[in-house]
């Protein structure tokens, strides 16, 4: 059987999106999410997933190794934070080494080489490492700024995947366009 990486942190993929791929063929190939101002292009590889929450959608990336990463956007109400400023400390850059994330207490944080933190077209991008349950993972976040929303988007894989997955990663964020 073949494993399952499903990472989230602001919950648990595995929980947020349950077992329930969706592989309709008349499924579209651009998910737009007018709530919260932005737009994805569905790239024919990635298995969406049933999130149950009206804020988060993505899925997972063919395994590699036996091991399926995955993507996830998560939109949340620019109101919970102070600014994006204060989103970026949250997710990237407030948090301290071997201590508890400051945004989920069931992971620590592994750290983060300051030169991989990079400005993106409305937002930040950066790779940091984090720990879950007797495992390091390596990922990729990317905060972005909408006209409605603040979004985390956050791919997670094991080591051994990270570098070929990440290219797939790169290649949805051409597809994602912020509103």
């Amino acid at each position: 059987m073949k494993k399952l990486l499903l990472i989230s942190f602001t919950l648990i993929i595995v929980q947020a999106f349950g077992q329930n791929q969706k592989n309709d063929s008349t499924e579209a190939s651009t998910y737009n999410d007018y709530a919260n101002g932005y737009s994805v292009e569905k790239p024919s590889w990635l298995n969406v997933m049933e999130s149950g929450n009206t804020n988060a959608w993505g899925g997972t990336l063919p395994a590699v190794h036996d091991i399926k990463n995955a993507i996830l956007i998560t939109a949340f109400e620019k109101s919970k934070f102070k600014n994006f400023e204060d989103f970026k400390r949250i997710y990237i850059t407030g948090n301290k080494f071997g201590q508890e994330t400051l945004f989920s207490k069931n992971h620590i944080f592994y750290g983060r080489n300051e030169k991989d933190l990079h400005n993106v077209e409305h937002g930040v991008s950066s790779k940091l490492y984090l720990f879950f349950k007797n495992k390091i993972y390596h990922c990729q976040f990317v905060l972005l700024e909408t006209s409605k929303s603040f979004l985390f988007i956050n791919f997670t894989s094991t080591p051994e995947t990270y570098e070929e997955n990440i290219v797939k990663f790169n290649e949805f964020l051409k597809g994602l366009s912020v509103g």
